[in-house]
């Protein structure tokens, strides 16, 4: 590996009979194993061998038992059977984890180490370059993805136009790309500079960081397993993916409206029924049916031979919009031409585009199709595929928003209950604290504690002896830390817990 020195490498080959494991074949089973994990055919039966490998997880976290593993210490040979169903399976996992978000914070892993970066260096007030922030990303939160993609991540929760975020988590300062191409016309990251937004830390409640499940990377703490916002920002910012066996797709909605349901759900009623909504959308979404919407763009009639489109439908990019107003000028072999002629005023921000056509035209284009139809003003919008990550890392699929924000809800009540335990806990661990110090000086004052001109080890023995507790706050804190195997963290750890 490119991890290992050469050294290294000699060490290893020369005791392969330790490191060298085999592979028996065991019959059928293991032919029918492999065929699951390879075949094209077996997509529905991947799809429920993943569910099961999930719940079998979510069982033993909620049991409190380890995970399972296939290597051990004495190992020597496996099958093909136990190695798809322990070791491959982890790789089409890592597929879905990196390719569809949690329902908790609606961040995939990439994004959740940028923000955890961003969160641990305070970047509340100084810009930094994004490829610099990518940099600091790979080392921070052990990154092994390469930095590139990781760059347009960072681009990625900074873009702020009309389809991106409803709420983006970092400030652009630079061109971090327009709805002209949707954003694919940014800057190169060597040139723009990024900082959290003044948002961030109202939605990543910084009370909630020590209740959360940190992972751990070489001895290294990282990102945690997911962080908890205030509201659920996978309704806020949407999201879409594509995984192994499962894809997701969940629109934008109004952060407005999801508040309102949350206190409506405070208050023990049910939830409004919500739309898909996106920040300064000025065309209009409408309900088909539960799940489907058509979104549509603007258009006005300025006279009988000219048009004005003011708006077009979500993520319809107005550079590739120009070109399809470009073969209705043109024409083709398949499609004669439409329209006259065609003036583009359109900004990077906004949309504005005077179409000319013969009377007869716009008015048959007015009654048989309708001029949204007609000038591909109109798409359509479903939520059949909403999938994401629960906050026991198992894959489900979701019906409607409402549903989303229910289960949000729930686990956002228990850590509110979680947080709440924790500061009882601190304040306990505080006082504690400062009751050792009172008790410190009058006894120093009045003469019972005599500690002078002793060594340290001594006095701290001298200390303990009178019963004086040894950093109520650290001890507190390192009770808390009840996931982790504490023998394999270093002291570094507490200091950032």
């Amino acid at each position: 590996m490119g991890t290992s020195s050469s050294a290294e490498a000699k060490e290893y080959f020369n005791d392969m009979v330790r490191h060298r494991i085999k592979f028996n074949y065991g019959g059928d089973q293991d032919d029918h194993s492999i065929q699951l994990a390879f075949a094209k055919k077996a997509v529905d039966q991947r799809k429920e061998w993943l569910t099961s490998w999930m719940e079998e997880g979510k069982r033993r976290k909620e049991l409190g038992l380890s995970e399972v593993y296939l290597y051990e210490k004495d190992t020597k040979a496996v099958n093909y059977t136990d190695f798809v169903n322990k070791e491959l399976v982890l790789f089409s996992n890592m597929d879905n984890e990196r390719s569809i978000p949690s329902l908790v914070d609606g961040l995939k892993p990439g994004q959740r180490k940028v923000v955890y970066t961003c969160l641990k260096r305070k970047l509340h007030n100084k810009e930094i370059k994004v490829a610099q922030l990518a940099g600091s990303v790979a080392e921070i939160s052990a990154y092994h993805h390469g930095e590139a993609s990781l760059m347009g991540t960072i681009i990625g929760l900074a873009q702020n136009f009309i389809g991106s975020n409803n709420i983006n988590l970092l400030e652009p300062h630079g061109q971090f790309g327009t709805r002209l191409l949707g954003g694919k016309d940014s800057a190169s990251p060597r040139y723009i500079n990024t900082k959290l937004s003044p948002l961030a830390r109202h939605v990543f409640n910084e009370n909630d960081d020590n209740i959360l499940e940190y992972l751990m990377d070489d001895n290294l703490r990282i990102e945690p397993e997911w962080y908890i916002p205030i509201l659920p920002m996978v309704l806020v910012n949407g999201a879409e993916g594509i995984g192994t066996g499962w894809s997701t797709k969940i629109p934008n909605y109004n952060p407005r409206e999801i508040v309102k349901n949350i206190k409506k759900m405070i208050d023990g009623e049910n939830c409004k029924p919500m739309k898909p909504w996106f920040k300064n959308f000025r065309g209009t979404i409408d309900n088909l049916d539960h799940q489907r919407y058509v979104v549509n763009g603007e258009i006005a009639s300025l006279s009988d031979t000219k048009m004005e489109i003011t708006e077009l439908p979500v993520r319809t990019w107005t550079a590739s919009y120009k070109e399809m107003l470009e073969g209705m000028v043109n024409g083709n072999e398949k499609q004669p031409a439409v329209i006259k002629d065609y003036k583009d005023y359109s900004t990077d921000t906004t949309v504005k585009f005077i179409v000319e056509m013969k009377e007869e035209d716009l008015r048959k284009a007015e009654t048989q199709k309708g001029v949204h139809p007609f000038f591909k003003l109109q798409t359509t919008m479903s939520t059949t595929s909403m999938v994401l990550f629960d906050a026991y890392g198992c894959l489900r699929r979701y019906d409607t928003p409402e549903e989303i924000l229910k289960e949000f809800f729930d686990l956002r009540l228990k850590m509110y209950d979680k947080r709440k335990k924790f500061m009882e806990g601190m304040l306990g661990a505080e006082a504690c604290k400062l009751s050792n110090q009172a008790r410190f000086i009058l006894e120093k004052c009045d003469g019972t504690l005599k500690i002078e001109n002793k060594k340290k080890k001594l006095m701290v023995d001298e200390l303990s002896r009178s019963g004086y507790d040894s950093d109520p706050i650290k001890a507190w804190k390192k009770s808390q830390v009840h996931f982790y195997d504490t023998r394999n963290i270093n002291e570094s750890f507490y200091k950032d817990f």
